[in-house]
């Protein structure tokens, strides 16, 4: 049996900014992850993502678009087979579709939720992903860019991304990656990439 990982998301408060201040920024975050996604009704997404990647995606796309004040992006999260593919995401459907879109009709006060084959997964995952939201929604717009900034470019110093932050000291980085929680992210994002893998592999 093989598993297909979807998202399928939407922006909160995307009408406060003009669709071309936030957009191409979504769009080139899914390409960093996805090979195959779809923007649609001007503020919604679907994207099929490779195991390896799910986690980080998740919080990468809130990295990016959370850097505009007021904005965030609700997630639903769907793990199972693709029954059907087409050339287009859109036409592709099968439990992974149907699972992401169950998990983000779910959503009511959080912003990311999980659905997968497996009951005693899903109880984990969430309780991880409510916590770990609690940490992202006290993020500044500049914490969210030195998060993003430091996945772009995971080998680079933090002096480095000082620079490319154009911020004056690096203290100011390591103070705003510190309370943006970023090293107990990283450790959610393993986490999570691993109880998830090790399902899938007992159920191939």
């Amino acid at each position: 049996m093989t598993f297909h990982l979807v998202i399928t998301g939407d922006i909160i408060h995307s009408r406060k900014y003009d669709s071309s201040e936030w957009l191409p920024q979504l769009e080139q975050a899914l390409k960093l992850y996805s090979t195959d996604f779809d923007v649609f009704r001007g503020d919604s997404f679907q994207a099929e993502l490779p195991l390896s990647n799910l986690f980080s995606s998740i919080f990468y796309l809130k990295s990016v678009i959370r850097q505009k004040e007021g904005m965030d992006v609700r997630m639903g999260i769907g793990v199972g087979e693709i029954s059907y593919r087409d050339s287009s995401i859109k036409k592709t459907s099968g439990e992974a579709f149907v699972n992401s879109g169950k998990a983000l009709d779910s959503l009511n006060k959080e912003s990311l939720a999980f659905i997968s084959p497996w009951e005693e997964l899903d109880e984990q995952i969430n309780l991880i992903l409510t916590l770990s939201t609690r940490l992202v929604d006290q993020w500044t717009a500049n914490m969210a860019e030195a998060v993003q900034m430091v996945m772009d470019h995971p080998d680079k110093s933090q002096l480095e991304i000082t620079q490319l932050l154009k911020r004056t000291h690096q203290s100011q980085v390591s103070r705003e990656l510190n309370k943006a929680n970023y090293t107990k992210l990283g450790q959610v994002i393993q986490y999570c990439t691993n109880q998830l893998a090790s399902y899938v592999d007992k159920s191939a």
